[in-house]
């Protein structure tokens, strides 16, 4: 008997020697691999990585996401060459990968990113139709809806879910559903990155930031407007679904079920807001009852539009007031202190309105439309602020500076700020005006509502 157990004990310890040498030669194989990929030298690590997507497929997952990058690169070098076959090659390479990743790794905590990149690789790539994007797109939101921040993945989802939607395979409801959702991971990224800007653009200002940051600012430019147009875009592919011939009716078939639902509530009145369909009774309806069960910024605002609506304009404003001082997010504030001002500027009271959008950049200093409403308000004072033709057009300067302003802190709104700055511009003294007063370099008091003065160019 002692000699079976001596045995056994020498098969297993072969056993688990022989398992230690593989992943011990998986560690250093990977460890030589992942060199190569940090120092992009995606030829060299190939050979590497064929041994390991070989010997040791469930080792790591970083087998995987190296793999990606090399195949990409591949596939880059291809579509460089103008090799077509290799392109395609690569193609269905990745998208194997994607494939072997999750069914590998089926419990891993990035399997929600591994869904939305394989989502995006098919949809960039146009290899799959609708309905499979919408099923693996569908996957990863599921697992994890905070992975789904890349606006193009946000627009291939709902669009599939559009199709989906006119084959009979979701309904309204659910489309309806995935809008309100898919809309709030667009604000709720878009919120994270305007956020990043401003604090970048504060340490622009004061000449702080460093080449890494200035990178980083350049590129949250470059890519902030895109989640408006996505946005945009997704209002445009549910076209007449989402207007109020169709949202009327599913709010009042569905009111009663989620009456006690506040969440719902606030996505329902939100949508109806939106497309303009706040005169319909369901959205007092809603409103009242969102009040009534969850009195809060969202119920205070949205019973500011239903007053506004019926044009009681002094009770809408102190719901709106009352918004702002139910929120703690600065946002939310800078929102309806730009309502506020947009209100005032409509009845004439201009340095009400100026109060009000300054308030509203207190809380988001990249709000652009607001200086761009600051400046509409200078522009439409230049006869009631000069004492003279020169110095009434001057005017037009400080409401060039406020749209410069807009395009500077704001991406969304740049192009057409700085078309907007050079219009005013056009308007205010030519630089033979100016020669002719000789007043290059002097101050003009704005003495009326402005209350400010303004410095004439010295070119």
């Amino acid at each position: 008997m002692k000699r079976i157990y001596t045995l056994l004990g020498i098969i297993l310890f072969s056993f688990w020697g022989t398992n230690a040498q593989e992943a011990n030669k998986c560690d250093i194989n990977l460890s030589l691999e992942h060199d190569y990929i940090n120092a992009r030298k995606y030829d060299e690590a190939l050979g590497y990585w064929n041994q390991l997507i070989k010997d040791c497929p469930k080792h790591s997952e970083a087998i995987y996401a190296d793999g990606i990058k090399i195949f990409k690169y591949k596939y880059k070098k291809a579509h460089k060459a103008g090799d077509k076959a290799k392109e395609q090659e690569y193609l269905n390479k990745l998208t194997g990968l994607y494939d072997q990743w999750i069914a590998n790794f089926p419990n891993s905590k990035n399997l929600a990113k591994v869904y939305h990149d394989k989502g995006l690789h098919l949809l960039n790539n146009k290899l799959a139709n609708k309905e499979q994007l919408y099923e693996i797109f569908s996957k990863g939101y599921k697992l994890d809806k905070n992975k789904f921040t890349n606006p193009k993945a946000i627009y291939g989802y709902f669009d599939a879910a559009v199709a989906m939607y006119k084959n009979n395979k979701l309904t309204f409801e659910q489309l309806i559903d995935l809008y309100d959702n898919l809309e709030a991971s667009l604000d709720k990224t878009s919120e994270k990155y305007t956020l990043m800007m401003e604090d970048l653009q504060k340490k622009e200002e004061a000449g702080q930031l460093m080449k890494k940051e200035e990178r980083k600012l350049k590129a949250i430019r470059k890519n902030l407007p895109v989640y408006a147009i996505v946005a945009k875009n997704m209002d445009n592919i549910l076209g007449e679904l989402g207007d109020c011939t169709h949202l009327v009716p599913l709010y009042k078939r569905t009111f009663e079920a989620n009456k006690d639902n506040p969440s719902w509530l606030r996505k329902a009145a939100s949508n109806l807001s939106k497309k303009d369909c706040s005169n319909d009774p369901i959205f007092e309806k809603l409103v009242v009852q969102l009040d009534k069960i969850e009195p809060s910024y969202n119920s205070a605002y949205f019973l500011g539009i239903l007053k506004e609506k019926k044009g009681n304009i002094n009770t809408a404003i102190n719901y709106y007031k009352k918004a702002i001082n139910l929120s703690n997010k600065a946002y939310d504030k800078a929102k309806i202190y730009y309502k506020l001002a947009r209100l005032a500027e409509k009845r004439g009271q201009k340095s009400q309105a100026r109060t009000y959008a300054y308030k509203a950049l207190e809380y988001k200093p990249s709000m652009g439309s607001a200086y761009l409403l600051i400046g509409r308000l200078y522009a439409r004072s230049a006869n009631d602020c000069g004492t003279d033709e020169f110095s009434k057009r001057a005017t037009y300067w400080l409401a060039a500076s406020m749209a410069d302003k807009a395009a500077r802190v704001d991406p969304a709104v740049a192009k057409s700020a700085r078309k907007i700055a050079a219009a005013y511009r056009a308007k205010a003294p030519s630089k033979t005006d100016i020669f002719m007063k000789g007043m290059a370099g002097k101050k003009i008091p704005m003495k009326c509502w402005i209350g400010t003065s303004v410095t004439v160019p010295n070119k």
